[in-house]
């Protein structure tokens, strides 16, 4: 068992102290879109690059006890960063927190401390509740440097509290409890599977794999599926359509039985959720406008929002619908919720909801005249079905019903306030500040702008519309007026890119610090000040590696090491070199390359999580690397067995 006591709780002030931020925009010039997306913009390295890196790996060291963190985090009043919240059979509330790596339980009414906390020592990353023997449990998953599922007993306090932890794959989240309690399935996002677990038992009794980062998932009403959404796209990206699926699984065999594909340039897969009467699944996620240069874009459509509908009988896909509007986007949608007769949708990048008549869309969904591709575009489409309630702070995520249906808990990320909406009316009723006199240092606010589409016009994207995921990558191509039209180039994650110069594939920018101001200049057309910047530089720098799922705990597994052995023979390290396995140069790599001095050379540091791969996404797998297209390779004798040991070995990098 993996958890610190909590020793005292926090009070919290009878305000809300968010502050927002007052921001300018920049001019847009006539006819033109310039530059590339801010995806892109942002991988480079800093001159003063192994300094920095050093500097920074010393701030990811983690500290000795759990229990001194929390304090010294209480003692500046630092954010919580609450990343799950769910309701008890009683009414109370139960957040999970990134912060100070807490579970609590508040409530209503008494909204000044905690009732009951415990501090883990990995990041809680989601929570349900369920009946396990007629007794309510609350389900956590935690991940840091492993998965596990933690089942705790509301009753209790203390460590005793937590009756069982139960080991399941990397970057468990998303726990789903089954109608009658007897399983709880939990999505491991980096393990690419779903596990079936035995509350009781404390054991994985089946697991499943599914696509590719598996984020949420719910159960068919009628117990028979469980829908699980697939983060990112798991395909190659030179092609004309790109989309991330929702995997069903047979709850009785435990089997995958189909990928539902969503519409062309679905990405970010999040929130989850049957309808109202249950007959479809709702899926909130982004649509790249990849097919379409950035010259031609307008209003800064290179990102939009969407909620997908899938029949949840016939299990297929009938179309993506648009949640912004003509002058306002609506980013960084996230969760989804469904009660009454209403549809919950939460945009953590414009800080707002979006509330849904749901039986007035489901009637122009059936009705509709157009193709699905003309509805992926039809801004029209919810007019007078659909309002848009502020909420207060910044970054809605993760929402939670209350059980009697009245409202909803909208916790905010960035600001640590809790918002109660009130169901019948769609209005906030009651606003609760969860930190006294919260603070935030350099990297928290920098992740707070990298994230808020305040700093864009009209609000249509944040830097995590392209970097979804912890600034990484959304696994599609883009077409980039700053190095010319007509050379469409994979996005790049941003792990490690201020170490790792130049920044873009094509090398267009020589560092990181210039990528970023860039793109908030010339497509995000927002002139930001020097010192926010900064903090978007910090929170970029301070990127940590996951560590990989191909490692046999913490160590290369006995083909990988073979694998090294292939990697070392094939001189690849002349490449690949280094800490962070680039030399940071320009090759020619291939007949088709586009730009004289060729191609930046990646870094090879989490590269299981980057597909697709080189420059164009041409290749799917790692696999498809050496075996399709012979990267490296070319005319040198490997074998079958040598190419599944290299192909192990650089994806536990």
């Amino acid at each position: 068992m993996s958890l610190a006591p909590s020793e005292k709780t926090q009070e919290n002030p009878n305000q809300h102290l968010f502050l927002p931020i007052v921001m300018r925009f920049s001019i847009v010039r006539s006819g033109v879109f310039c530059g590339a997306i801010l995806a892109s913009f942002f991988g480079g390295r800093e001159a003063r690059a192994a300094q920095f890196s050093r500097a920074w790996a010393d701030q990811s060291q983690p500290v000795r006890s759990q229990t001194q963190a929390r304090l010294a985090q209480e003692e500046r009043h630092a954010p919580l960063f609450t990343t799950d919240i769910a309701v008890l059979a009683d009414g109370r509330v139960v957040t999970t927190n990134k912060g100070d790596r807490s579970v609590r339980i508040y409530r209503p009414g008494e909204w000044t401390a905690p009732v009951r906390s415990w501090t883990f020592e990995q990041i809680p990353t989601g929570v349900a509740v369920g009946q396990v023997d007629g007794r309510e449990r609350i389900f956590v998953t935690t991940f840091d440097k492993r998965g596990t599922l933690e089942v705790i007993d509301p009753a209790k306090e203390g460590p005793s509290a937590v009756e069982r932890s139960v080991a399941v794959g990397s970057g468990a989240t998303g726990p789903v409890v089954s109608a009658d309690g007897r399983r709880v399935y939990v999505l491991n996002q980096f393990a690419t599977t779903v596990d079936e677990v035995d509350p009781v038992a404390g054991s994985v009794v089946r697991s499943v794999r599914v696509l590719r980062e598996p984020k949420g998932g719910v159960v068919s009403r009628d117990g028979k599926y469980l829908f699980v959404t697939n983060f990112l796209p798991a395909q190659r990206a030179d092609v004309d359509y790109v989309a991330a699926d929702v995997s069903v699984i047979d709850l009785k065999s435990f089997r995958k039985i189909k990928d539902v594909k969503l519409a062309n340039g679905s990405n970010a897969l999040r929130g989850i959720a049957l309808s109202p009467d249950g007959k479809y699944v709702l899926v909130s996620h982004n649509m790249g406008r990849f097919t379409v240069p950035t010259s031609q874009l307008q209003q800064g459509w290179m990102n939009t929002s969407a909620m997908s509908v899938v029949d949840a009988e016939t299990l297929e896909f009938l179309g993506g619908i648009v949640l912004d509007e003509p002058e306002r986007g609506a980013a960084g949608v996230w969760d989804i919720k469904s009660v009454g007769d209403r549809i919950f949708v939460s945009h953590s990048g414009t800080h707002d909801l979006s509330v849904i008549d749901y039986p007035a869309m489901i009637t122009r969904l059936k009705a509709y005249r157009g193709t699905k591709e003309q509805l992926s575009y039809d801004l029209r489409f919810l007019y007078g079905a659909r309002e848009r309630v502020k909420v207060e702070g910044n970054g809605p995520r993760n929402m939670a019903v209350a059980g009697d249906g009245t409202r909803i808990y909208v916790p905010t990320y960035f600001s640590d306030t809790l918002n109660v909406v009130e169901v019948a009316t769609g209005a906030v009723v009651e606003v609760l500040p969860l930190v006294a006199g919260r603070t935030e240092n350099d990297v928290e606010a920098g992740e707070r702008i990298f994230n808020d589409a305040a700093y864009c016009f009209q609000n249509w994207q944040s830097c995590n519309g392209c970097h979804p995921g912890e600034a990484r990558s959304d696994g599609m191509n883009w077409d980039l007026m700053n190095d010319g039209i007509g050379n469409p180039k994979n996005c790049k994650s941003l792990l490690y890119s201020h170490f790792t110069p130049p920044s873009m594939i094509s090398g267009i920018r020589s560092d990181a610090a210039i990528a970023d101001r860039k793109g908030f200049t010339h497509i995000q057309f927002y002139d930001i000040p020097e010192e926010m910047a900064m903090q978007v530089d910090a929170y970029v720098k301070s990127l940590r590696a996951v560590p990989s799922p191909y490692l046999v705990e913490g160590r290369l597994s006995e083909k990988a090491r073979a694998g090294k052995a292939v990697y070392d023979r094939l001189k690849c390290g002349e490449c690949h070199s280094g800490e962070y396995h680039t030399d940071m140069q320009m090759h020619r790599i291939g007949a088709d390359i586009e730009f004289e001095k060729g191609w930046d050379t990646p870094t090879l540091r989490e590269v299981w999580r980057t597909a697709p791969y080189l420059f164009d996404g041409r290749a799917a797998t790692m696999r498809e690397v050496f075996e399709v297209h012979r990267h490296g390779i070319e005319g040198r004798k490997v074998s079958a067995k040598e190419i599944d040991a290299l192909v192990e070995y650089v994806n536990s990098l």
